[in-house]
């Protein structure tokens, strides 16, 4: 009996800690703290075993465990969570971002590591900046983004390439208006430029910018890279589909504004009368001017002004023809009828990605479709965009990889009558308000509206296709070798087709009747093709090694070879005299044996290839080296010097791991201080330069206006052309504070450029040929960088981010061949010509703007009177400035009075060098200063706000051209500002007393000098965006992932001190000068302002 009773007793507690240890079945969905979405793929394991598995598409887990057994939460970018299992069979979890951003993976030359073991200078770029805006190539988006990073663009013209440059504007003075662009990178093979990438497939985005970081890359890293690396598919994990769009519409930020005609037409009578006071008329372009006329145009503003008249003009209203003379009365708006207020952009984007247990998978499928600004004939920009990548694991010792790119972008414009410099917008804002743009019995006048009305459309298309194919061998334990080949085809073609324009030439007024006739050169009755085609083909491979020796001594080591091939064909096809307007094709033309038509076949090829290695080490993730060199040979350079070795090394310092700083954690939660030297060459020098080449080309005057090939002789070279040498010295300091919620950047360089190929030494004329190009120069260039950031999320779930970039950076000449040191330029005076070493000069700051400073304008106190020639005698005391006067122009009341700085009593440029400059001095510099960025976000229960600023601090341009010149060219278009002139009843006047320029710049009143300086600083609201993520309960119900609804707009508001209407981030460069006057500056394509609305899908 009492055995029965044990045994009933044992089993009755056996079965009860059976049952209190019986498992059950917990389940949970896991979503954003931030804004509620959904989670796939969080690992949800019981700490303690092999247990666990990962969440579903929809955030969803279900797992049998224990009560009183720990759940483990963790996914990448946020803070691991445990929850205890109590009673409860449902744990809800919300996962929030992780700050310790020093976890973070970097993406470096050939490689990954570690954010805190970073010892070279290298930035990253959070993808998502360029996420829920309309821009239409990365570039853009990335202004302001990364300190040192300067962007900029000569127009705002559809399609256009910003130009970028790293930590400087120069670089080498091999290198010209280029300046030192980095090396842009998509999964490590070179694309042409970053309008070529779709934002929405980027993964990750770093900027390399010191040596020890870009040596790797040998000579196509000269000036920094740009790695991008795409989006990939993850193994494992159900197919996701992500879709948005974006629909804006874009108005210029700034264009001019033409005074009234009857302003103008006074402005220019008192610019010519005062060379010829007698004179009572003067013409413009086929029509007259008189008083009579200007009294017409005040009544014709006084009656008709605002009323909508349409374009139909009227003789007698509008015009006359009087004593055989053509008059012009009202005034026309030809930006109004030329631009719409408003244009669309769209922009559609899809990605697909998910993977099997081996296998992995990404398509990115993009359009973006851009109409331009023009009202008539409008422009557009139309661009493809597709990417397919592929990864596999073959087995345990390989993995396959495969992606292939596709980019196919067509930009429509109407066809230019004009050169390059004076095309439609040129054109557009060069004449008074009176000037016809209207029509006369249904027909128009000659102009920019008529031609671009009826000019046949340019059509560029742009094409890249690129696939990649490469594996990883994993041989043994912690030894990874990568093979990968890539094969890159662009093809850029031009197809133009010149038509008849038919307008009443007025221009060429017989004094009798309006001739109605097609009035373009017949040089303009043509077709031309133009293709440019490239291909390259890049082989590399590379070997990596992990070794630990002890958990405190860390190894990495790599080495590898790459090898590049480089092959362009450019061919033009020129031919005039078509068949019929309509039919645009050079097989339907005709000809013309009198002018050069097949104008050019050109070939060029390189070739590099490289051997490169790298070592890291790190103690205890305290004391952190790295070594690099890579052996580097160029097709470029004779056969003696195609081979140069170039080394750099880093090493960083982590202080917080010091035990003394232990009880500072919670304050400083991370100090590095870094430093590295290195050097890597530059082979951007020119091609062929060290071989003795013909020139061919084509002449008529040997045969009577027939076209003949003819040859030039062979160029001077020299036989030791070799590597351009870039040394870069960085020193930083990176730190993180407060849990590491704020953090911070510091970076200060020194690159110096060596062996720079520029002209040899100055020979006599007698010499007759040009002096060979060889390694002579230097120019060095220092600045500092410096980024913050901080993050902060509440209990609440508010959620609080700020990232500010500052940055500051000069470039000077060190070594040159100008032993008379004469001084630049003026304008552009960054554009270094190797050529010639006229403008530049040991010392000299790249971008320095020399110019005189203004005093005051002259007054009638400051002359005794004038002689019988009307020419102002000075007053004793009075600095002369005779040496600045030409032709009919003396100075006298209502000009500008230069500073006397030497005291001579004469104002003048003396020699024009350095160690003679006269009154000279430098009065600023052209280089952008202290270039920032600031971008603050909030987030909280779904809604999201950011707003990003980007400016420059200190900026100065001295430009030329009738936008910034009153009387460039008189007798044409003058604008609404310029009417604040110097008179004798309005003596305080911002410009001085008119007169005709005659077209040129830089002289009279307008050297160059203090008051009229551009000033091209400014602060712009590059972004803001309001955004609402839908409720994840509500997604649920549409069956959707995530809904996210936005409105963002682009340039928004613009703080400067130009009074000019020009953009502050034009790039005064070729594009915008117009010609060697700088005729056309301002005078081009608008920027924009664009406010738009996007949806963000996922599936």
């Amino acid at each position: 009996m009492n055995k029965r009773l044990l045994l009933f007793l044992l089993s009755f507690v056996f079965f009860s800690v059976q049952a209190l240890a019986q498992k059950k079945t917990i389940t949970g969905k896991v979503t954003s703290a931030e804004d509620g979405t959904s989670l796939t793929g969080v690992s949800v394991v019981i700490k303690n075993t092999n247990a666990g598995i990962s969440t579903d598409v929809d955030g969803n887990y279900s797992i049998k465990a224990e009560k009183g057994q720990i759940l483990i939460f963790s996914y990448y970018g946020a803070i691991t969570q445990e929850k205890i299992i109590g009673t409860e069979n449902v744990i809800n979890v919300k996962m929030v971002s992780d700050t310790k951003v020093l976890d973070e993976v970097v993406v470096v030359g050939y490689g990954t590591q570690k954010k805190a073991n970073l010892t070279g200078a290298v930035a990253t770029i959070d993808p998502k900046m360029l996420e829920s805006r309309p821009i239409t190539d990365v570039a853009r988006g990335l202004q302001g983004a990364v300190p040192g990073l300067t962007i900029t663009t000569a127009t705002g013209d559809l399609g256009t390439n910003p130009s970028i440059k790293l930590r400087g504007l120069v670089g080498s003075v091999n290198m010209g208006t280029t300046g030192p662009q980095p090396l842009i990178l998509v999964d490590n093979v070179e694309i042409p430029n970053l309008s070529l990438i779709n934002p929405e497939d980027i993964a990750t985005l770093s900027v390399l910018k010191d040596a020890a970081s870009t040596s790797i890359y040998g000579a196509r890293g000269a000036w920094g890279v740009i790695l991008i690396t795409t989006k990939s598919g993850k193994k494992g994990s159900p197919s996701r589909i992500t879709y948005s769009n974006n629909v804006a519409w874009a108005t210029p930020t700034k264009t001019p504004t033409m005074a009234s005609a009857a302003d103008n037409a006074q402005a220019s009578f008192t610019a010519f009368q005062r060379v010829n006071p007698d004179t009572k008329s003067f013409g413009v372009i086929g029509y007259t001017i008189d008083e009579a006329s200007i009294a017409k145009m005040r009544e014709w503003d006084a009656q008709y002004k605002g009323q909508n008249l349409g374009d139909e003009m009227v003789m007698g209203r509008d015009f006359d023809i009087i004593n055989e003379k053509l008059f012009f009365y009202r005034s026309w708006d030809a930006g109004n009828m030329y631009m719409r207020d408003w244009t669309p952009t769209q922009k559609h984007d899809l990605n697909i990605s998910g993977g099997s247990e081996n296998t992995s998978y990404n398509i990115g499928l993009g359009y973006l479709g851009q109409e331009g600004v023009l009202k008539v004939n409008p422009d557009s920009y139309n661009r493809y965009n597709m990417s397919v990548g592929v990864n596999t694991t073959v087995n345990k010792w390989l993995d396959a990889r495969g992606k292939i790119m596709f980019t196919n972008a067509k930009t429509s414009t109407p066809f230019s009558y004009s050169s390059t410099a004076y095309g439609p917008w040129y054109y557009l804002y060069r004449w008074p308000a009176n000037y016809p743009y209207g029509t006369y019995e249904g027909k128009p006048f000659r102009g920019t509206i008529a031609e671009v009305s009826q000019a046949d459309m340019d059509v560029t298309k742009d094409v890249l296709s690129r696939i990649s194919i490469g594996g990883t061998l994993k041989p043994v334990k912690d030894l990874t070798i990568d093979m990968d080949y890539t094969y890159t085809n662009t093809n850029m073609n031009l197809h133009q087709v010149g038509k008849p324009t038919y307008a009443y030439d007025f221009w060429s007024f017989n004094g009798k009747a309006l001739d109605y006739k097609n009035y373009q050169s017949v040089s303009y009755d043509k077709v031309r093709e133009y293709e440019y085609l490239t291909e390259n083909n890049t082989g590399k491979i590379y070997a990596t090694y992990n070794y630990k020796l002890t958990k405190d001594h860390v190894f990495k080591g790599m080495l590898g070879s790459d090898i590049e091939k480089f092959v362009s064909k450019d061919m033009s096809a020129n031919r005039r005299n078509m068949l019929h307007p309509d039919y645009g094709s050079i097989p339907l033309t005709t000809g013309d044996q009198s002018v050069e038509e097949y104008s050019s076949w050109r070939n060029s090829e390189w070739t590099t290839i490289g051997f490169f290695g790298r070592i890291n080490y790190a103690y205890k993730d305290k004391y952190l080296l790295e070594v690099n060199g890579r052996y580097d040979g160029s097709s470029r350079f004779p056969v003696n010097d195609l081979w140069a070795f170039f080394p750099s090394t880093s090493v960083g310092y982590v202080i917080s791991q010091e035990p003394f700083m232990e009880s500072a954690q919670s304050v400083v939660s991370f100090l590095k201080v870094r430093g590295s030297y290195g050097s890597v060459g530059n082979q951007s020098v020119g091609a062929y330069r060290f071989l003795r080449a013909l020139r061919p080309k084509t002449t008529t005057w040997i045969t009577n206006g027939n076209n003949v090939p003819t040859v030039y002789a062979p160029n001077n070279v020299s036989p030791t052309l070799s590597w351009e040498t870039v040394t870069t010295l960085d020193i930083g300091v990176d730190a993180r504070f407060l849990n590491d919620k704020l953090g911070f950047t510091f970076d200060w360089y020194q690159r110096t450029t060596s062996d720079m190929v520029t002209m040899g030494a100055t020979l006599p004329a007698t010499y007759g040929a040009d002096v060979a190009s060889r390694n002579f120069g230097e120019l060095q260039g220092r600045g500092w960088e410096f980024a913050v950031d901080f993050n902060h999320t509440f209990e609440n779930g508010l959620r609080l981010t700020a990232q500010a970039t500052l940055a500051d950076g000069q470039e000077r000449i060190t070594k040159f061949a100008n032993l008379n040191k004469t001084l630049p330029n003026a304008m552009g005076s960054y554009a270094i010509n190797a050529n010639t070493g006229t403008s530049y000069y040991e010392g000299m700051k790249v971008g320095e703007i020399w110019g005189y400073e203004t005093e005051r304008y002259f007054t009638v106190d400051d002359f005794k009177g004038q002689d019988a020639g009307g020419k102002w005698i000075y007053k004793e005391g009075v600095p002369k400035q005779d040496v600045l006067q030409s032709g009919n122009f003396y100075y006298g009341p209502g000009d500008i009075k230069y500073k006397d700085l030497n005291g001579d009593g004469v104002i003048n440029f003396g020699g024009n060098t350095l160690d003679d400059h006269g009154d000279k001095k430098v009065i600023g510099n052209s280089t952008p200063r202290y270039q920032y960025g600031l971008k603050l976000g909030a987030a909280w229960k779904g809604f999201d706000l950011d707003v990003y600023f980007q400016g420059v601090g200190k900026r100065d341009l001295w430009a030329s051209g009738n936008i910034v010149v009153p009387g460039f060219r008189a007798g044409e278009g003058w604008y609404d500002y310029q009417m604040d002139y110097w008179t004798p009843e309005n003596q305080d006047a911002y410009y001085p007393r008119p007169i005709d320029y005659g077209s040129a710049g830089n002289k009279w009143n307008f050297e160059p000098q203090t008051k009229y300086l551009l000033d091209m600083s400014y602060l712009r609201m590059k972004n803001l965006t309001l955004g609402y993520t839908l409720d994840q309960k509500f997604a649920e119900r549409v069956k959707v992932q995530k809904v996210r609804f936005y409105l963002t707009g682009e340039n928004l508001l613009t703080f400067d001190n130009l009074n000019v209407p020009i953009d502050p981030e034009i790039d005064f460069s070729t594009g915008q000068l117009g010609d060697s006057s700088g005729a056309g500056f301002g005078r081009s394509y608008p920027y924009r302002k664009t406010i738009s609305v996007g949806l963000q899908v996922t599936f």
